[in-house]
């Protein structure tokens, strides 16, 4: 009897050891080809990665403004300034520039997503300005992720500024509000044509008028996780006043962009989802604003559409209607909707009338010798840093990816 139960003990045992045979794992499937290369910078790249997300479309919220770094659409006691060498008169949200050219058009370079201040970054933001000059334009707008610490962002404006020409700058969902508020002030103290679009809410300007929402309106797409600018719609809701009184063609200045329905839609992700603003599109149909500058979505920026992203408008190409992705200035390499390699960006808004045109600038691959010039404007900062009594951590190059 014991016999016959240790039999069956063991052929059990070894039927076990042949059942674990048999599940073993089936060969692993040959590698997928490669992804292309996106430079991570989380949350965007993690978000952009999840194609199915469910519903990408997140719409500003109802609820209070952040009064830190959106400004409220008040006067107050109006006072003379001189921006640029131009009279203008501020009365509290309103900035209006008193001196008028000859012409007809106003033309705007436009920069958005610069992030570091690394040597290469640097060397483009000179590059752009050489090609902003060319193409006479009259003030800079950088609309958004200006960088991403209080030095960074102060080099990259005191920069630009030295380009003589107004600069107006709005903060996007890279920058935390302390970091951008105070290199704000600090190059102000310096240079007298850095204007805060956070402050100065619209910008009654020579041929055309600008009117600004600074911040992100969807949380899980900022960088900053302590203290972040996200607007509301109360905000967006407020602006529409503001265009309906404006006295020439009016350009929203927005880092976050309206909903489209497309992929070829400024506001896509890679994957295709549109993660614009749906207030927007509201904003912009009832308020009339035929033109706009959108700092995000990087991948689907070096371009303009009609509102709903349906229609791809050609670069010099006047159109009545015109909503700019000013794509990244970063010289980091990032792959772009259209398979493309952005290695640096920057775009030239052209307002005539009741029309607007575009032209992008693409930048080339830097160079040993433009990275070493670029190199030497960072040693000019932490020397002048040194000569402040501050210690000053410049931007280290990193490698694209």
């Amino acid at each position: 009897m014991l016999s016959r139960l240790g039999l069956c003990t063991a052929l059990l045992a070894l039927f076990a050891v042949g059942c674990k045979k048999d599940a073993s794992p089936a060969p692993a499937p040959a590698a997928s080809p490669a992804p292309k290369a996106v430079h991570a910078a989380a949350p965007v790249a993690a978000a952009a990665s999840q194609v199915d997300r469910g519903n990408a479309a997140t719409p500003s919220k109802p609820g209070p403004s952040d009064r830190s770094c959106v400004g409220a659409i008040d006067t107050a006691v109006p006072k003379q300034v001189t921006i640029a060498g131009k009279k203008a008169e501020l009365n509290g949200y309103k900035l209006t520039f008193l001196d008028k050219d000859a012409d007809d058009q106003a033309v705007f370079g436009v920069l958005a997503s610069i992030n570091e201040d690394t040597a290469g970054n640097l060397f483009n933001l000179k590059r752009y300005v050489e090609w902003f000059k060319t193409n006479k334009a009259e003030a800079i707008i950088v609309d958004g992720d200006t960088g991403d610490s209080e030095a960074s962002i102060e080099h990259s404006l005191a920069l630009l500024a030295e380009s003589g020409l107004p600069v107006f700058v709005a903060i996007g969902n890279h920058e935390c509000k302390t970091d951008y508020n105070d290199a704000i002030l600090s190059v102000q103290k310096k240079a007298d044509n850095i204007v805060d679009l956070g402050k100065v809410r619209y910008v009654d300007y020579d041929d055309a008028d600008l009117v600004s929402l600074p911040g992100y309106h969807d949380p899980q797409f900022v960088h900053c996780p302590t203290s972040p600018c996200i607007y509301t719609k109360n905000d967006v809701d407020d602006l529409a006043a503001v265009a309906e009184k404006a006295n020439d063609a009016v350009v929203l200045v927005s880092h976050g962009p309206p909903h489209g329905n497309t992929p070829s839609a400024i506001d896509a992700i890679e994957g295709g989802k549109n993660i614009g603003d749906p207030n927007l599109n509201t904003l912009i149909a009832e308020a009339k604003i035929p033109f706009g500058i959108f700092g995000n979505v990087k991948e689907a920026g070096g371009r303009a559409t009609d509102l709903t992203g349906q229609n791809v408008i050609k670069e010099g190409t006047p159109s009545g209607a015109l909503y700019l992705g000013a794509g990244p200035a970063d010289s980091v390499a990032w792959t772009m909707n259209d398979g493309t390699t952005s290695e640096g960006m920057a775009a030239l808004l052209t307002v005539k009338g009741k029309q607007a045109s575009y032209q992008i600038f693409r930048a080339k691959k830097l160079t040993d010798a433009e990275r070493a010039d670029g190199q030497k404007l960072l040693a000019r900062f932490a020397v002048a840093a040194t000569a402040d009594g501050q210690p000053e951590k410049t931007g280290e190059e990193k490698p694209a990816k």
